[in-house]
C-alpha cells in the first residue's frame, strides 16, 4: 500500500501538513499535495494517482471540473469539505462518492483512506 499514489488536494497549508503526517504515520508516504484546481488539472493531465482526496472549496473555485476528470478516468476519490453536504449542483457527481467534513482527525481521515486503496 507505501507505492500507491494519493493526490492530496487541499489549499489550507496547516491542513494537507496534518494529513500528510497522518499518512506517513500509517505507512503512506507516496504522495503529492496540490494547492489548486488549476495546478490539479495540469497534474492529472500527465500523471495518474491511485486515490484522490479532495477538498471542494479551492482559492481558484470549486472541485467541479476535477471531479468530473476523476469520474471520467475512474480514479477514486474522496471529497474532504468543510460544507455540511454536497451542494446541489454537483449532485450526480456525488452518487456513491464518500465525503468526509472537516475539520476531523487526520488519524481517521488516514484509516479510511488506507480502507479505500486496500479495496481497490
Amino acid at each position: 500500500m507505501a507505492d500507491r499514489l494519493i493526490l492530496l488536494l487541499e489549499d489550507q497549508p496547516l491542513i494537507s501538513l496534518d494529513i500528510e503526517e497522518a499518512l506517513t504515520d500509517k505507512g503512506m508516504s507516496n504522495f503529492v499535495t496540490l494547492r489548486s484546481q488549476k495546478e490539479a488539472m495540469a497534474w492529472l493531465e500527465r500523471s495518474s494517482p491511485d486515490f484522490v482526496l479532495l477538498d471542494l472549496y479551492l482559492n481558484d473555485g470549486d472541485s467541479q471540473p476535477v471531479l468530473a476528470r476523476l469520474q471520467k478516468n475512474s480514479i477514486p476519490f474522496m471529497i474532504y469539505t468543510g460544507s455540511e453536504k454536497p451542494p446541489e449542483w454537483n449532485a450526480a457527481l456525488f452518487e456513491g462518492s464518500e465525503w468526509m467534513s472537516k475539520p476531523s482527525d487526520p488519524d481517521a481521515l488516514a484509516d479510511r483512506i488506507r480502507t479505500r486503496l486496500a479495496v481497490i
